[in-house]
């Protein structure tokens, strides 16, 4: 028996498909770097090389400041150079030349050495202990302590032959003051004890040093980097203690990126020294200082460079770039020697914006395009839209920083957008 079987044919139909194309990043043109508030670096830098004095180039970026002077009262201050969540758990101090001490927190002194042994710093429950090594094998060893100095001949603690320490897993070396080694967040935490107008300045790495010299003709921007910084300083002494780090100030942009002997023993380091001296008074015992309307240590940011003019417009006002109370003298300037200064790598960049950070910063699925839809009156980014390939937009002001820090880039002046597929 044969079984049949009809099959009916029928044809395959689809609907018409839009399929929208997303772009996997957009090409951001961008300017500047920074924050933008208070004193560009580089405006700084033209500024002085046409003839403006350091006290021209404050009274420009900090408006309605007054340049003045200060007490020097030679106080030290205390910078963290290891000891944060991403440094070694231990490290060796080992000095160039000379000799050196190592005291308890009572300042009794546990044992000294030369340059020919080094000292193995770890960390336990009780504290920090010391191995004394030379050659590579131990000489003594010191039991924890809750704190330790080291000091070396050459400085103020001691006469002699002057020497420089090294830590390991720092970024600088130490001409100056002493080391007080502590244990904190697990590890060492190491700090260098400075005087703040003259020692602690000598070692801060903001600014090229060659800026001051005859050739590239900015000695007044080092000067006024100078006197900002030892406002920065003074500020942070004044709060007191930071319990992260048992110090006044970090040696890296959370602070002021402080290098010590690195910067001052560098290049043309003689001219940075000369122009920090430049800003000291010592027959009046005085020092240069930025003044507010008030009269006080005026608070005193500074960045690289603003942006190249036009759309991207000048600094930031303090409230604008941070979300702080407004302060006069961190208004909002125009800055066209930031563009016009010879050498400055900021004038124009172009970052990267992908697709997965515009679906996390706009808080939503795919992404079909971006645009800068509000600037601050700097030229700095205010607002943005997004939109997706279904027509839902979601519009965020944030800022300066905001913006800055969520898109990381180096900037927030950013002008074009432009998808890439």
């Amino acid at each position: 028996m044969t079984t049949k079987y009809r099959f009916k044919t029928t044809r395959a139909t689809s609907a018409n498909l839009t399929v929208t194309v997303v772009p996997g990043s957009w090409t951001i043109a961008g300017s500047g770097s920074g924050h933008g508030v208070g004193m560009s670096q580089y405006g700084a830098y033209q500024m002085a090389r046409t003839g403006s004095t350091a006290s021209d180039i404050l009274r420009h970026y900090y408006p309605g400041a007054t340049v003045s002077t200060a007490n020097n009262p030679w106080t030290s201050i205390d910078v963290q150079v290891l000891g944060g969540s991403t440094d070694p758990a231990t490290t060796t101090l080992s000095l160039s030349a000379g000799s050196w001490r190592l005291l308890d927190g009572a300042e009794s002194q546990l044992a000294t050495g030369t340059s020919a042994r080094k000292i193995s710093i770890a960390r336990t429950a009780a504290g920090v202990t010391a191995k004394i090594t030379e050659n590579g094998a131990v000489r003594r060893t010191i039991g924890a302590r809750p704190t330790l100095y080291l000091e070396w001949t050459g400085t103020d603690y001691w006469a002699g032959t002057a020497g420089t320490v090294r830590v390991s897993g720092a970024q600088g070396s130490y001409r100056h003051g002493r080391l007080r080694v502590t244990d904190l967040n697990a590890r060492p935490n190491v700090v260098s004890q400075v005087v703040i107008n003259d020692e602690y300045l000598y070692g801060l790495e903001e600014m090229p040093s060659l800026w001051g010299t005859s050739a590239y003709g900015g000695a007044a921007a080092l000067e006024a980097q100078a006197i900002i910084a030892r406002n920065y300083a003074i500020l942070d002494k004044t709060e007191g203690l930071k319990a992260s780090c048992d110090c006044h100030l970090y040696d890296d942009t959370r602070s002021q990126n402080y290098t010590g002997w690195k910067k001052e023993g560098g290049e043309a380091g003689g001219t940075w020294r000369a122009a920090v001296d430049a800003t000291r008074q010592d027959g009046a015992s005085t020092v240069s200082v930025v003044r507010n309307a008030s009269d006080g240590i005026a608070e005193t940011p500074y960045f690289a460079s603003s942006g190249r003019g036009g759309a991207f417009s000048g600094t930031a006002n303090n409230q604008d770039a941070f979300g702080t109370a407004p302060q006069s003298h961190l208004a909002h300037v125009a800055d066209p020697y930031s563009a016009q200064a010879p050498g400055n790598p900021n004038v124009s960049w172009s970052g990267t914006l992908t697709q997965a950070t515009a679906k996390s910063v706009f808080r939503l699925g795919w992404v079909k395009s971006v645009k800068v839809t509000a600037r601050y009156s700097s030229g700095q980014v205010k607002t943005m839209r997004a939109v997706t390939p279904q027509g839902t937009t979601r519009t965020l002001t944030k800022t300066a920083e905001g913006w800055r820090t969520a898109l990381g880039f180096q900037g927030s002046w950013m002008g074009t957008v432009t998808a890439t597929r």
